[in-house]
């Protein structure tokens, strides 16, 4: 048998873990704000903004308060002229603690590493490795001044001095790191733009452009269903709708033989959209809706429409615009497409006297799905599909508009729509378990919320229950807003799960005042709690709503 001298005792290692803790839970505090620069797409100003609102998850005032206590405990034992191995105990145990007691603010999504989010992860290992040494070298100085303890124990204080300092301002060392990286990501970012503007200007075929503040990935969906029954389509991954992101697909995945290139196309401000129609050079633009979701970035309803309509107005000569008749921010653009001589398709749903180029009629609408009659230039056809909702149909509308103006005929159209499936995570039912689970959290609005609530009424059979952490990015009108989305939950749900104690207080409110019950509403701090929040109510046969899904910027953590 081995003697037990012939290795280290185990004590050592479980020693040296727990000093390697307190570089863990620094680099994790990193990375963890590097996802969330990620999150807002690497925009310095929105982390700027970030922070301030979340001061206490930026200061963890728990973990700054122990740390603050083992660095005093360091300096009693320095002038007691202690043995340092009695710091290093007490340095061991805090660090043992606070990596068990870590919230990685990564809940709902992971960091992805891609190439950028490695060289910010990397600067910022650099940032933080000087503020150590610099600290490092400061205490070590002052202690060296001041002539207290053993070198040994001023290196011990002094390195968990400079470990501490960099956890605590990880949030501002990630900033810093972002804002230095900022001409070199412009540089880099401008050769691939300019490397998909080439492969666009050799592409052969065309590209139909969506855009709208809701809708626009699901008419996406549907319109590369119908194009692809009789040609080559190639469409743009679920998600990605950035300029980067596109860029990204054109450089690497549009082929030649791709007859068709589907693009949805997003805003976070004016002049994105215009800066991707630049290159992709769209002949067909649908809008599906102009709306006031995230009215907070944009400021006002006519900075949002302004933006929308760059799709528009990128559309060459012989372009086609397509636009939905029954979206009120929509009939300004399509009055205004028309007198700048565009030619434009407008569609909708209704029995009135409108001119309408698509017009869906003598609709029904149920859990199972949709039936409604389309009348086009082309003809007349009964549409069957398995999408919910009355906006689900409006999709339809111009999806079907978009493959008419392509020369998909009727028929194929009608083939199409009957085997369509939802978007991901876009009124998509799935049934697991015995419940029925009706997801919809891709950026839920206003309306689409309200819709999402008629499709949960369609549903019989068991309880209804929505579990949501409400609407956000409205800016002045957003209480307002999470208040009617309240009231009209409490005319369909039986119970209510609310993620975020505080920002849902006004969708609370909203439910009250339609007199829901209090004691059927329940909170959870955020989505890893709601699993612990249904299992008490829920029964098999029971319908949920998932509506809506916030990104870990909107984390409330204490």
């Amino acid at each position: 048998m081995a003697s037990p001298l012939a290795r280290p005792p185990r004590l050592f290692y479980r020693a040296a873990e727990s000093l390697l803790s307190y570089g863990v839970v620094a680099a994790k505090r990193h990375l963890d704000f590097v996802y969330l620069a990620q999150l807002e797409r690497y925009r310095s100003s929105r982390l700027c903004g970030w922070i301030p609102r979340h001061w206490r998850i930026v200061l963890d005032a728990r973990e700054a308060l122990v740390q603050t206590a083992v660095l005093a405990a360091g300096l009693v034992f320095a002038t007691l002229h202690l043995p340092v191995v009695v710091f290093y105990v007490v340095w061991v145990a805090a660090g043992m603690w606070l990596a068990a007691r870590r919230s990685s603010l990564q809940v709902s999504q992971r960091l992805q590493f891609t190439t950028r989010a490695v060289r910010l992860s990397i600067a910022t290992l650099i940032l933080g490795l000087a503020i150590v040494l610099a600290i490092q070298m400061l205490v070590l100085g002052l202690l060296s001044r001041l002539a207290v303890g053993s070198g040994a124990l001023a290196v011990a204080i002094s390195l968990a001095a400079g470990l501490a300092v960099a956890s605590e301002v990880a949030a501002g060392t990630v900033l810093l790191a972002n804002l230095l990286l900022t001409p070199l990501e412009r540089a880099i970012n401008g050769r691939f733009v300019l490397q998909a503007a080439h492969r666009m200007r050799t592409y052969p075929g065309q590209v139909v452009g969506i855009t709208g503040s809701y809708g626009k990935t699901t008419t996406k969906f549907i319109t590369a269903a119908l194009l692809g029954r009789r040609y080559p389509v190639l469409k743009t991954p679920d998600g990605v709708n950035t300029t980067m992101g596109i860029t990204r697909i054109v450089r690497e995945d549009l082929r030649d033989d791709h007859r068709f290139f589907v693009v949805e196309v997003a805003a976070y401000g004016p002049g994105e959209i215009r800066e991707v129609c630049a290159f992709l050079r769209p002949r067909l633009g649908i809008l599906t809706a102009v709306g006031v979701q995230h009215l907070e970035r944009f400021g006002t309803p006519e900075r949002i429409a302004e933006t929308k309509y760059e799709l528009i107005a990128s559309l060459p000569p012989d372009g086609v615009a397509i636009m939905n008749a029954d979206d009120p921010g929509c009939v300004p653009l399509i009055d205004r497409a028309r007198r700048e001589g565009r030619r434009t398709i407008i569609y909708g749903i209704g029995e009135d006297a409108r001119t309408l180029d698509v017009r869906g009629k003598n609709i029904k609408t149920s859990s199972r799905g949709s039936a409604f009659c389309v009348q086009t230039e082309a003809g007349t056809a009964l549409l069957e599909t398995k999408l919910l909702g009355n906006l689900n149909i409006a999709n339809i509308l111009g999806a079907v508009a978009a493959a008419l103006e392509c020369g998909v005929p009727l028929e194929e159209i009608r083939a199409g729509v009957a085997s369509l499936t939802p978007a991901p995570k876009r009124l998509e039912v799935r049934e697991e378990g015995g419940l029925v689970k009706l997801i919809d959290v891709a950026n839920a609005n206003p309306r689409g919320a309200q819709m999402a609530l008629e499709v949960l009424g369609q549903f019989g059979g068991g309880a209804k229950i929505l579990i949501t952490p409400g609407l956000v990015e409205l800016g002045r009108i957003e209480a307002e807003e999470n208040r009617r989305l309240g009231q009209a939950a409490a005319a369909v749900c039986d119970y209510v799960v609310l993620v975020g104690p505080t920002q849902t207080l006004p969708l609370r409110e909203g439910l009250r005042k339609g007199g829901f019950p209090d004691s059927h509403v329940l909170v959870a701090r955020h989505s890893d709690e709601v699993a612990d929040c249904l299992k008490d109510i829920v029964r098999q046969g029971d319908i949920l709503l998932y509506e809506n899904r916030l990104p870990d910027t909107y984390l409330e953590l204490s």
